[in-house]
C-alpha cells in the first residue's frame, strides 16, 4: 500500500552512478509504500529506462541551469545573474505545477542545479522538500547556495560525511549508498569477459569505471601502470565509461596519452549495462578520483571479492580501510598508487585477504538498509509538516 509519494526532479539525461542507484532503489521504496515519480527530460535514457520499467514520469524540460559561472570559469556579470534569476523562477513554477498536478507528498531534487528551484517549489506548495547531494561542492559561491537550500530545505540526504561537510546548515542525513547484493556477487568471469577487456586477458587486468572525465584521475592511473616494475610491467589497463557532454576534448586527449604510455596493453571500451559482469573480469579495480564524494564502484567491486586500490579523498575512507578491506594512495599521486598495485598485484595473501573483508563491507552496506533509511527519512518529514499544518489550521 503506498503511504507516501514523492516527486523526484533531475537535470540529468544520462545514466551514471547516482542514476544508477535511483534506478535500483525504486523497486525497494515501492516495496515499504514509497512510490517515486521521475521528473526528467523527456526521450532522455534516463527519462525511457525509468518508464521502461513501468515507473511513473513526468515531463520536465528546464529552462536552466545557466550556472553561476561563465564558461571561462569567471564570475557571472549582473546581466547573467538577472537572467539566471528568471530561469530559477521559471523553472519553479513548472516544478510547482507538477507538484500540484501529481499531488505528491515530497518534492525531491536529485541534482545540484535543481536545488533552488526544488526548494522554492515546495514552500510555494507547502510541500516537504528533500535535497539528495552526491556531489562534494568545492568552497566557493557554489557552496554557499548549497548550504543556503540545505538550511531553507525539510531535509536533506547526502552520501557520505563528506559530501555532508559542505552543508554548514539545516537538517542532514548521511544515508551511504548501497549495493545490490544479490547482482554483485563473487564469481568467475564469462569466459570472453576478460578477453572482451584487454589484449591479453592471461595479464592482471586493472580497471577504473564510471565517466570519463577530469576529476576522475585516469590518466593518473594509466601513468602509475607505466611506472609498473617487472614482472608486472605486463598489467593490462580497461577503461569502462563515457565522457560527460563538453568533455570530448578531454576524451581525444586522454585517449593520446594512454596510448603513448601503455600502447596495446590499455583499452577504452564504452559503457556497459553488465557492470557485475565486468567486474569479475578485473583483477584490480582502482578508483583515482581526486575528491569522490562516496564511491559506488569500489562498492560494487568488493561485492564481487575483486581487491579494489583507491584513493584517499572524499568518501571512500569511510568504508575502505587501508590494509583491511582495500589499498588507499594519495589523490594525484602516480608513484603512490604504483606503489600500491605492485603491493597489491605481488601478493596473493593479500588480494585474498582485501577481497574477503571487501565481501563482508559490502554486505554491511546493503541495498535494503538504504532503501529502509530514505523512507523512514521521508515519512519523518512528511509526519513533521502535517503537524505543523494542523497547528496552523
Amino acid at each position: 500500500m503506498i503511504d507516501t509519494r514523492v516527486l523526484v526532479v533531475t537535470h540529468s539525461e544520462r545514466i551514471w552512478g547516482a542514476e544508477r542507484q535511483l534506478l535500483d532503489l525504486r523497486p525497494r521504496l515501492l516495496e515499504s509504500g514509497i512510490e517515486l515519480t521521475l521528473a526528467c527530460k523527456p526521450g532522455s535514457e534516463l527519462h525511457e529506462t525509468w518508464t521502461q520499467a513501468g515507473s511513473p514520469a513526468a515531463a520536465y524540460a528546464p529552462a536552466g541551469p545557466l550556472g553561476l559561472r561563465e564558461a571561462d570559469g569567471s564570475r557571472s556579470g549582473a546581466r547573467s545573474i538577472a537572467r539566471q534569476m528568471r530561469v530559477t523562477a521559471s523553472d519553479a513554477r513548472r516544478i510547482m505545477h507538477l507538484v500540484r498536478a501529481t499531488g505528491v507528498d515530497v518534492v525531491e531534487s536529485y541534482t545540484l542545479n535543481a536545488n533552488i528551484e526544488v526548494v522554492l517549489a515546495g514552500r510555494l506548495t507547502r510541500t516537504a522538500t528533500v535535497l539528495d547531494v552526491h556531489d562534494i561542492v568545492v568552497p566557493g559561491l557554489g557552496r554557499r547556495v548549497l548550504s543556503l537550500s540545505a538550511a531553507a530545505a525539510s531535509a536533506s540526504i547526502a552520501n557520505s560525511r563528506a559530501t555532508a561537510a559542505t552543508m554548514a546548515r539545516g537538517r542532514v542525513e548521511v544515508v551511504y549508498p548501497g549495493v545490490d547484493i544479490e547482482r554483485f556477487r563473487p564469481g568467475r568471469a564469462e569466459p570472453d569477459m576478460r578477453a572482451r577487456l584487454a589484449a591479453r586477458p592471461d595479464c592482471p587486468i586493472v580497471g577504473i569505471l564510471g565517466r570519463i572525465d577530469p576529476e576522475k584521475g585516469i590518466e593518473v592511473v594509466a601513468r602509475a601502470i607505466a611506472r609498473l616494475p617487472e614482472p608486472h610491467d605486463r598489467a593490462q589497463l580497461v577503461v569502462v565509461g563515457a565522457p560527460l557532454m563538453g568533455s570530448q576534448s578531454y576524451d581525444t586527449a586522454l585517449r593520446a596519452e594512454v596510448a603513448h604510455l601503455l600502447g596495446d596493453r590499455a583499452r577504452f571500451v564504452g559503457p556497459t549495462d553488465d557492470v557485475p559482469g565486468v567486474m569479475r573480469g578485473l583483477d584490480v579495480l582502482v578508483n583515482a578520483s581526486r575528491a569522490e564524494p562516496f564511491g559506488l564502484t569500489v562498492l560494487e567491486a568488493q561485492a564481487c571479492g575483486v581487491p579494489v586500490v583507491a584513493s584517499a579523498a572524499g568518501g571512500i575512507p569511510e568504508f575502505v580501510i587501508d590494509g583491511t578491506n582495500g589499498l588507499l594512495f594519495g589523490p594525484g599521486d602516480e608513484a603512490d598508487l604504483a606503489r600500491a598495485l605492485e603491493r597489491m598485484l605481488g601478493d596473493d595473501e593479500l588480494r585474498e585477504r582485501v577481497a574477503a573483508k571487501g565481501v563482508v563491507t559490502a554486505g554491511e552496506k546493503s541495498m535494503d538498509n538504504q532503501a529502509a533509511q530514505i523512507a523512514a527519512l521521508y515519512r519523518s518529514i512528511t509526519a513533521r509538516r502535517f503537524e505543523r499544518l494542523r497547528e496552523h489550521s
